[in-house]
């Protein structure tokens, strides 16, 4: 006579299982939505229950494993040879690749926050030596810090070449606090264009390669782009590569002109952050139609007196 699975003892550890696996989803998944600073975070909560029902499935079923393990080490049940190795396997594997998990996240956070401190010579130490050297997460971080040379920024340009370009031009998200202070989780070679002692040669070599069009804002921005790059998207209507001249204080005044009377208002408010704005432009933004750009503009105003 059939017996069915709910009747089995070996159900009681499922169902455990399953519950406290789902749980543990859930906390884990709101804790990374709402440590996130994206502005589309909020959309994951969408996903919180599907990924809860894939984590029940799961737990649910290494629950049954770990059962027919207890059961058959306590000699209250048989099981069939192969069934039992199978259970054996899932119920030993699953909390073995958990650990592993655990392991490698905690290395890497420890990797990542070792790199803050670090000095120009100690960056350059790193990304030869580091055993992480070729972890986005961990070129992230030497991207990050303010002591990054302008020859190593430029060697990070170079990494594409060796290594997935995927990963380096993807936003980066974790469990694991492995950000730094990057909370809105830009991408390696973002943090590249940001950097403040980014030389002309790499930002040269970002807005020529192949995917120029994720980082373009960010290069567009940079003081020391060179006015060759720059002059390439001084008629382009393109939103990004508005938003990176209007920021960038080498920008000519007639492009400034152009940007000053563009549809996108994040253009528009972005020229009110470039200190090198003329006067007579933000005089002319102080009487836009937005209230709050009209009154950033006025703040410039003040702000150049």
């Amino acid at each position: 006579m059939n017996i069915s699975l709910a009747n089995r003892p070996e159900a009681r550890f499922a169902l455990v299982a399953s519950i406290a696996g789902g749980l543990l989803a859930a906390v884990v998944s709101v804790k990374a939505i709402l440590g996130s600073a994206s502005l589309t975070a909020a959309i994951g909560f969408i996903f919180v229950p599907f990924v809860m029902a894939a984590v029940v499935v799961m737990a649910g079923v290494w629950g049954l494993a770990l059962g027919c393990v207890w059961y058959a080490l306590r000699r209250s049940a048989r099981y069939n040879g192969i069934v039992l190795v199978l259970a054996s396997a899932i119920a030993a594997g699953v909390p073995a690749w958990v650990g592993s998990q655990v392991w490698y996240g905690l290395s890497l956070e420890r990797a990542v926050a070792a790199t803050a401190p670090m000095g120009a010579r100690a960056l350059e130490r790193a990304m030869a030596d580091s055993p992480w050297r070729t972890n986005r997460f961990f070129i992230a971080a030497v991207a990050q810090n303010p002591a990054a040379p302008e020859h190593l920024l430029d060697q990070l340009t170079l990494l594409p070449e060796v290594l997935p370009e995927a990963e380096l031009y993807e936003p980066l998200g974790s469990l694991w606090d492995v950000n730094l202070g990057d909370r809105k989780g830009l991408a390696a070679m973002r943090l590249v264009a940001l950097h403040p002692n980014a030389g002309a040669r790499t930002l040269e070599r970002l807005a020529d390669g192949p995917k120029a069009n994720i980082i373009i804002s960010e290069v567009l921005s940079h003081p020391r782009t060179p006015m060759k790059v720059l002059s390439r998207y001084f008629d382009s209507k393109d939103y990004l590569v508005e938003w990176g001249l209007a920021l960038n204080p080498n920008l000519p005044v007639a492009v400034m002109e152009r940007l000053s009377t563009s549809s996108n208002i994040h253009t528009r408010f972005n020229l009110t952050y470039n200190r090198a704005t003329p006067r007579a432009i933000l005089e002319r933004l102080a009487q836009d139609p937005d209230a709050t750009l009209a009154r950033h503009a006025k703040q410039a105003i003040e702000g150049q007196r």
